[in-house]
């Protein structure tokens, strides 16, 4: 093994590890806006969570922001849903990037020179 294999090698795992912590942030970034919703919901409107059955409220946040069109007359739950859109969106560019740089980084490990 010469030195740029060795040099792409540690391209792929430093550009590995870039990707699972990019990732990381986002998985956070979507759990704390979903948990920012749903608190938001259970103040303003409880009247509404709270007959929601338990098993609905496990999934209610996916439903709401992909599915329903009501946002109870309520902006800030309009611009939540709009940001959390926004977040995954943002996560599946990533996530198209990452496939692109292991296709890439692995091809030039593979084919290095012989």
């Amino acid at each position: 093994m010469d030195m740029s294999q060795i040099g792409a090698t540690t391209l792929f795992w430093a550009g590995t590890g870039l990707w699972i912590a990019l990732w990381a942030a986002f998985i956070a970034r979507l759990a704390w806006l979903d948990a920012q919703l749903r608190a938001h919901l259970i103040k303003h409107h409880a009247h509404r969570w709270r007959r929601l059955p338990w098993t609905e409220r496990l999934t209610w946040s996916v439903w709401f922001v992909f599915q329903s069109r009501e946002d109870y007359g309520d902006p800030i739950i309009g611009a939540r849903r709009r940001e959390i859109l926004t977040v995954f969106y943002d996560m599946l560019l990533v996530l198209a990037a990452m496939i692109v740089w292991f296709v890439v980084s692995a091809a030039m490990v593979e084919l290095g020179p012989r």
